[in-house]
């Protein structure tokens, strides 16, 4: 039987570049997506034929959406395996981050993967994986990222305490902690985002798109809990955690202040 995949976020970025490599190794790939998928769709059904590629229009803070979309999409195959990748970044200091964007990032990326898991859970058989796309910035404190960081921190802990309560269900759960990515949200962000954010980058480093798919669908495929593409951003995260955030926090401030 073919692998059902469900993507969100899928149109583009790292959720459209995860597409590509489970259809080459012969899965069926759904996205769900608030950006048109046209696109996508079409360059993955020339992939793969337009019989393993669907898409549908989801817009993550809209609960009774996601739970439609789901549930139209798992008449046509229940998912084997689900990655949340949608999600946005605003980087700017605190106090330029206005009431209304702020709440946005936090509904987007958290409430939204809230509502993503309540709503595709209901699908989910035995044997099933989840898998939350959060960041480094949900591991590590970043200069202006005082939104991004609040909401990503949030997703880690949302999957911390599905892992327990999903292994009941015999459902596994991962969650993918990547640093900086080339992709078009990151592209978009440099444009505007402060000196220090940029400097604090250098911690963990910055992957192409195809080297942290690579190791990101490694770590899902072995079903690793906690997965970190980049060996730079594992060494921060050690060290995080061998020192509870002494040295990381020494050399941020002493980024930030040059």
């Amino acid at each position: 039987m073919v692998q059902q995949v469900y993507i969100t976020g899928g149109a583009s970025g790292i959720g459209l570049h995860l597409a590509r490599t489970y259809l080459g190794s012969g899965s069926a790939v759904t996205l769900f997506d608030v950006q048109p998928t046209v696109q996508a769709v079409a360059e993955l059904s020339a992939i793969a034929g337009p019989e393993r590629v669907r898409a549908y229009a989801m817009d993550v803070t809209k609960p009774g959406e996601v739970r439609n979309a789901f549930a139209q999409a798992a008449e046509g195959g229940q998912p084997d395996v689900v990655i949340h990748c949608a999600g946005i970044a605003i980087a700017a200091d605190f106090e330029a981050i206005d009431d209304d964007a702020y709440a946005r990032v936090i509904n987007i990326n958290l409430i939204g993967s809230r509502n993503v898991v309540a709503g595709v859970l209901p699908h989910m058989a035995a044997g099933s994986h989840l898998v939350l796309v959060a960041s480094m910035a949900g591991l590590v404190g970043c200069y202006g990222y005082a939104a991004y960081c609040a909401s990503k921190y949030g997703v880690v802990g949302l999957a911390e305490v599905l892992r327990i309560e999903l292994a009941t269900k015999g459902v596994d759960v991962s969650v993918v902690c990547p640093p900086e990515v080339e992709t078009p949200m990151v592209e978009a962000e440099r444009l505007n985002r402060p000196k220090q954010t940029e400097a604090l980058k250098l911690m963990a480093g910055t992957l192409q798109l195809d080297d942290a798919v690579a190791q990101i669908r490694k770590g899902i495929d072995r079903r690793r809990f906690m997965i970190i593409p980049g060996w730079r951003a594992r060494s921060l995260w050690f060290t995080n955690k061998l020192l509870p955030g002494f040295l990381t926090r020494k050399f941020a401030d002493f980024l930030v202040s040059r």
